[in-house]
Order: structure tokens, then C-alpha cells, then sequence
């Protein structure tokens, strides 16, 4: 996507700005950080407020707004719970729930949720400073206004990310308006978690269980980590023979199951065919499904436990589909009662907020993690991955690190196009991730330039990966030109003691092997 100024809601043809320079490089890093710092810190808070002031001062930081309000729905009107960059803040104003829907006018739309207020729209920014007056093209005015709104699962709206006083007075870009809806979903997600902590509070005994599970939810974004204390706390609440925690992707779910009868957690994929299909859509329209005697089920007799004389399941869905579902089993026909069944349905509510704060903190982490073309791990990881493998160095079990580039690439780009040079790096990539072993990683630290980190390995065994690897890139596809790539092999702690000095020697052979020709693997 381009990185272009936004006018009339949709793309001008302005060129990059401010805005856009400060999208890219260390401010792009320092935006997928900041982005991933309140990933971990919804997991860990379920004061919503407290992870709104933290989104905007975010929203100040990393984008060209100098200014950020949150403001939540409540019945007609609507209440600012965060700001930065306002001297005042004004924390606690509310303002009518109209002035904000007169603001969403479908020519307005900018991105999935977001809207750019023109000037001729009606005021809503009397707290904003003027901003001086421009005749460019793609100039913010003082009556420019651009919100982001929150949604709740059901598509409703529960309040607003606001912003304004571009630095650059300008209007956003594209990669703006992204950014502001990556904070928007993790303030619904922080929302979502501050209404069920609420709920939480509310429900005495069954619903201190569910604190219980919430809190240890809050100590780990990884959700295989959270299944079994959903386990323990159904198993203690609910006398039950076998419990499910289930993930529907598809037409396949994957399950986590505990029976009382066998120790520990198993996991199984179960393909979502035959009279599972039916199942899953009355979970998906029911929410929360009781059979209570499973003999007037026969279909499903054999996907059960073999003790199962009666069935409870509470499920989520998404979009329409049913995404994941808790279910317990019983060897009593008609076992589970009304508070039985409220507690599930919290527990699957809670447990829906887990998986989708896992989704999101994978996301927001693959996404900082990974080279955009190629999908490789990109320096920032290579670094910390290296310096990691060093410290479990030793003579007999060294680390060798190659230092690979693509010789005179400059020319594919120059003779056949960028379009071709990315096609073409992408081309390497995989060649480099399908020639090493399964111990090896694989890393893009720019342009054309990769390294390969190969654990337990000295000089011998990684030429041998490394020529291989490099006769897998020769055969080029037919539609890509044909490259060869050079490669450099420093091993540790033979050849150097430090990462730096490691990265060093290999980068040296590597330059050593372009001055002998290129096309070869020369170790250190």
C-alpha cells in the first residue's frame, strides 16, 4: 500500500509527507512496539481506562496527531475516559450521543471503521486549538476531525478514538488511519475484558470462580497456557466426567479435553463432519447448548465420552460462525443446573476475550517479528536470537552463523523491475528456508542481504548446508531470472567470541568470496 495523504475519504495523489516519513524505518519499529506493549498490557489490566490513556498516548507518540481522546458510550450520551495532548484533558466530559452519529456519514469513510470529519460537517471540536490557515491540497483545518469507532461483538457502537492537530498539518494517510483502528480493536478488547471483569463482580460465588480464571488469564498472553486452569475451574465447579476447550477453525476443531478418569490435558483435531456439523449450528444460534440426556442423541453418542449421560456446551461465535466452545460432559442424565449453565456461559465469554487477546498478540507480534516481503524473521530478532545461541556456545557444540547475499542483484532490479526483484527475493527466501535443516533459522536483515544461524554446527557441517543451498537457488524458476547467491561462515567460538565479532567474520568471508567470483560458500 502506498503511503499517501487522504482527501475527500479517499486517496489524493499527493506525495508522502511528514506523515509518511514517519511511518517508515525506526518510527515503523517503534509503532509495532508501542502496539505490542498494550497487547501485553490488556492481558495483564482490566481497567479499561487505564489501557485508554495508555492507547492514546501511544496515538501522539507513534502517528502525526498531536492530540487523542477516547470517549465511551453511555446510553444517550457519551464520556471522554482518556485523552493526551490537551492541556486541560477534560477526563469525565460527556457530550450527546448525536453530536458523534451526525460525524459517521458513509462518504466520510476513510478505512473499515474510521471517518474523516470535512470542514463542512457540523462543530465538534471546540476544544481544539486553531490551526493556522493553508491553501495546500491535503491541509488539516481547524474543522477537520477524524474518529475511529469502537465495536462491541455485535458490531455496536460502544465509543470513539478521536484525533487531531496533524504536526504536519496535514491529512492522514492510509498507514495513519490503519495505525489508529489497530488501536481501536485493542480498546474494544480492553473494553470487552472491562465489561466481564464488571459482570464478574456482580455474580458472588460462580462468578469469583471466573475472577479467578480472569486473573490467571492476565499473567500470560499464550493461550495454551490459560487451558488448564479453564479446566480446573470447571472441574472444580461442575461434577463433570470430561471437559473441552475447543477452538473451531473451519471445519475442523481443535480440543483440549480432561477427563476425570485420566490425568493431564489431550489434544485432538476432530473434523467438524456428520452430525457435528448440526451441533455446531445450534451452538453457534443457542450460545449455550444442555442436552440432558444424550440417549435421544444417538449421532453423537460416539463423539462423546463413553460415561456421558448428559451434555452442556456454551460457545462463541464470530461473524456468524462459531469460533470456540467450552463443553462438559456428565454420567448423570439431567446434571447440569440454571447456575451450572451461567457459569459456562461466563467462563466461555471470558475465555473468548483469552483467544482473541492471543490472536491479537500473535498478530501485533508476527507483524514486528517478520520481514513484510518475505515472511522471514527480520534483524531486530536475528540479533536477539544470535546472542541467545552464543551463550550455549561451546567447542563441542559450536554455532555458525553465514552471512548470504544475492550476487549483483542490482542488476534484476535495474534490467527486469522491482516487481520482478521482489518476486525474485521471495524466490530466495524460500529456497533458504527449504535447503537448511530444521534446527536452522533463517533471517532477512535488508535489501538483499540474509543471514542463517545454524546451532550445533562447526565448519564442515555448515559448508555442506550451505552448498546445498546454494545449488537450490541456481535452479530459478522459469519465470525469474537466474541469480546465484555468495555466502560467508564464521563458527563460534572458533572464530569469534561476541555476536558482533561473529557477524563480523562472516561478513568478511562473505566479501572474500565476491572478490574470488562469486557464487560460493567461503568459511572463515
Amino acid at each position: 500500500m502506498r503511503d499517501e495523504h487522504l482527501g475527500s475519504g479517499a486517496a489524493s495523489q499527493a506525495s508522502p509527507g511528514a506523515d509518511a516519513r514517519r511511518a517508515s524505518g525506526d518510527d515503523g519499529s517503534r509503532r509495532g512496539s508501542r502496539i505490542l506493549e498494550i497487547a501485553a498490557d490488556i492481558s495483564r489490566r482490566l481497567d479499561f481506562e487505564v489501557v485508554a490513556q495508555r492507547i492514546v498516548d501511544a496515538v501522539i507518540e507513534v502517528t502525526d496527531f498531536a492530540v487523542a481522546t477516547v470517549t465511551v458510550r453511555e446510553g444517550g450520551r457519551c464520556r471522554r475516559v482518556a485523552t493526551a495532548g490537551l492541556v486541560d484533558g477534560r477526563i469525565g466530559m460527556t457530550t450527546p450521543w448525536e453530536n458523534w452519529t451526525v460525524l459517521l456519514q458513509p462518504d466520510w469513510l476513510v478505512g473499515t471503521v474510521s471517518y474523516l470529519v470535512p470542514p463542512e460537517a457540523p462543530a465538534n471540536w471546540a476544544d481544539i486549538p486553531n490551526i493556522p490557515a493553508s491553501d495546500h491540497p491535503d491541509a488539516w483545518t481547524a474543522d477537520h476531525g477524524l474518529v475511529v469507532k469502537l465495536l462491541d461483538d455485535d458490531h455496536t457502537i460502544i465509543g470513539f478514538l478521536a484525533v487531531d492537530e496533524p504536526r504536519s498539518g496535514r491529512l492522514p494517510t492510509a498507514v495513519t488511519v490503519e495505525t489508529l483502528e489497530v488501536f481501536a480493536l485493542q480498546a474494544q478488547v480492553a473494553f470487552a475484558n472491562a465489561r466481564l471483569y464488571t459482570v464478574a463482580q456482580h455474580q458472588a460465588q460462580t462468578m469469583a470462580k471466573l475472577f479467578d480464571v480472569a486473573k490467571m488469564m492476565a499473567s500470560t498472553a499464550e493461550f495454551s497456557q490459560v487451558v488448564p486452569s479453564i479446566v480446573r475451574a470447571v472441574q472444580e465447579r461442575i461434577d463433570t466426567v470430561e471437559v473441552s476447550v475447543v477452538r473451531v477453525y473451519g471445519d475442523t476443531a481443535l480440543l483440549h479435553s480432561a477427563g476425570a478418569d485420566r490425568a493431564g490435558l489431550v489434544l485432538r483435531e476432530e473434523p467438524l463432519t456428520g452430525p457435528l456439523v448440526a451441533l455446531v449450528d445450534e451452538i453457534a444460534a443457542a450460545g449455550c447448548l444442555v442436552i440432558n440426556d444424550v440417549g435421544a442423541r444417538p449421532e453423537l453418542q460416539d463423539r462423546l465420552h463413553p460415561r456421558a449421560r448428559s451434555l452442556l456446551i456454551a460457545g462463541k461465535q464470530d461473524k456468524g460462525t462459531l469460533f470456540m466452545a467450552l463443553s462438559v460432559t456428565s454420567d448423570k442424565e439431567g446434571a447440569f443446573s440454571t447456575d451450572d449453565r451461567d457459569f459456562l456461559r461466563g467462563l466461555a465469554d471470558i475465555t473468548a476475550v483469552a483467544m482473541r487477546n492471543a490472536d491479537l498478540y500473535e498478530e501485533v507480534r508476527f507483524a514486528a517479528e517478520r520481514d513484510a516481503l518475505t515472511g522471514l524473521r527480520n534483524r531486530r530478532v536475528f540479533w536477539r536470537k544470535l546472542r541467545q545461541a552464543l551463550e550455549q556456545a561451546t567447542g563441542d557444540r559450536p554455532v555458525a552463523l553465514a552471512v548470504v547475499d544475492i550476487d549483483d542483484f542490482k542488476s534484476v532490479n535495474d534490467h527486469h523491475g522491482h516487481d520482478v526483484g521482489d518476486r525474485t527475493l521471495v524466490h530466495v527466501a524460500g529456497r533458504l528456508e527449504g535447503g537448511v535443516r530444521e534446527t536452522d533459522s533463517v533471517f532477512r536483515i535488508g535489501g538483499e542481504e540474509f543471514v542463517i544461524l545454524l546451532p550445533d554446527t562447526g565448519p564442515t557441517g555448515a559448508r555442506m548446508v550451505l552448498e546445498r543451498v546454494r545449488e537450490s537457488v541456481k535452479r530459478s524458476r522459469l519465470d525469474l531470472p537466474a541469480v546465484t547467491i555468495s555466502a560467508g561462515v564464521a563458527v563460534a567460538p572458533l572464530d569469534a567470541a561476541t555476536a558482533d565479532e561473529l557477524f563480523t567474520a562472516a561478513d568478511a568471508a562473505l566479501y572474500r568470496g565476491k572478490r574470488a567470483g562469486k557464487d560460493r560458500v567461503e568459511v572463515e
